[in-house]
């Protein structure tokens, strides 16, 4: 299953960003998958959810927009600073 590759993929592209924007937290990012991509976007949740729980990123969301073509990539990424979480 691919989708597991692709998630971790997105978690380690978050955490790169994190790390550029210190005092913030990802707390949701999105993706866009075209038709044609290959790719299940219900499997993708699946696994990016499994991956989340329980771990320092929870309760980081991933939100999946269709696109055209062979499309895949990170379209937006939402950071809240934290002292707003707090």
């Amino acid at each position: 299953m691919h989708e597991m590759g692709i998630a971790c993929s997105i978690l380690e592209a978050v955490e790169r960003e994190r790390i550029i924007h210190p005092g913030c937290r990802p707390t949701k990012v999105a993706v866009r998958i075209g038709r044609f991509a290959g790719v299940d976007g219900d499997s993708l949740q699946f696994c990016f959810d499994a991956m989340v729980a329980g771990s320092s990123q929870a309760p980081l969301e991933l939100h999946v927009e269709a696109a055209e073509n062979d499309e895949l990539d990170i379209a937006w990424l939402e950071l809240d600073e934290l002292e707003a979480i707090q």
